[in-house]
């Protein structure tokens, strides 16, 4: 037992050490030497209707506020009718204004955790796929900014549902439709579909849109239409009001969480283990005759059995 403490505590304490240095290196910020292995920020490489101003809506309830705000102006001059489509709307324009296109993660100023996990699995462990960490970035994927707009919703009771595609030459993409006026309304924040013609269309869902695709490639006349007609008609729905990446946000929360404690849990073990070893190491016997005799007081051996001589007596 003795023999097995005693290892235990020195990996118990270099863990401790560790995880101690990348937690105060994590306070840091952006001082952190070792931001410079984390993944590169993006850069607004294409044309989108990005508003520097708007960072300043760096979370959930910011966001909401604002665009209730702006709900309110536009309902004094337009009247207060078809609230659902207003919102969702205000909502989406403000989403395609507040990100340009890329991917956030976390990095070693963040969640180190789920970026060291990342570094040797995958990059989607660090992907942010918590609402409030994406709304730290100016930049955004898809999934992402979906995401977003897709909680402002669900606080307000809409109902949403996201759609997932997989085209065979360009790749994956993201988005959501969202219900109102008895059907659902198709809303992608992060291509950026020209909002005139699907309005024109009283803003269709997906399948609509797959069906009729003169009418999708028109919406994104931006992009190649080979691209958009690889990518749209691969649509396939998510569960009503179910948050899409499930795992995923329990995976990073656990991370976060032990991102900022994982040291204090390896200090309480080492305390625990070195408590144990030094008790163990403090029990001295004397052995006689397969007997164990423990030292008395004073530092000299002593048999409890009459008549029995403890060794050296």
């Amino acid at each position: 037992m003795k023999r097995l403490l005693y290892p235990a505590m020195v990996i118990l304490f270099g863990l401790f050490s560790f995880t101690l240095l990348f937690f105060l290196l994590q306070l840091s910020g952006n001082l952190n030497p070792l931001t410079k292995f984390s993944n590169k920020n993006a850069v607004n490489s294409r044309t989108e209707e990005f508003d520097q101003s708007l960072s300043r809506l760096n979370s959930l309830g910011k966001l909401e506020d604002y665009c209730d705000s702006l709900y309110t102006v536009q309902s004094k001059s337009n009247g207060e009718g078809h609230y659902e489509e207003k919102f969702t709307n205000i909502v989406s324009s403000v989403i395609r204004k507040r990100f340009y296109h890329g991917y956030s993660y976390y990095g070693f100023n963040s969640n180190y955790l789920a970026l060291l996990f990342s570094k040797i699995s995958k990059d989607g462990y660090s992907a942010i796929v918590i609402p409030n960490d994406i709304l730290k970035h100016s930049f955004a994927a898809c999934s992402q900014q979906s995401i977003v707009m897709m909680e402002v919703l669900k606080a307000k009771n809409f109902k949403t549902r996201k759609i997932s595609f997989s085209g065979k030459k360009s790749g994956g993409h993201f988005c959501f439709e969202v219900f109102y006026n008895q059907s659902w309304h198709f809303y992608d924040p992060n291509m950026e579909p020209d909002v005139a013609v699907l309005s024109s269309y009283n803003r269709p869902g997906i399948a609509f849109l797959a069906d009729h695709p003169v009418i999708l490639t028109k919406a994104y006349k931006q992009y190649p239409q080979n691209e958009i007609l690889d990518i749209f008609p691969t649509y396939t729905y998510g569960a009503v009001n179910v948050f899409p990446a499930p795992r995923a946000i329990a995976f990073q929360k656990a991370t976060k969480f032990l991102s900022n404690t994982l040291w204090f849990f390896f200090l309480i073990a080492f305390l625990l283990v070195r408590r144990t070893y030094k008790r163990i190491a403090s029990k001295k016997y004397v052995w006689n005759s397969r007997i164990y005799f423990p030292q008395s007081e004073t530092g000299t051996a002593s048999s409890p059995y009459p008549g029995f001589a403890a060794p050296g007596s």
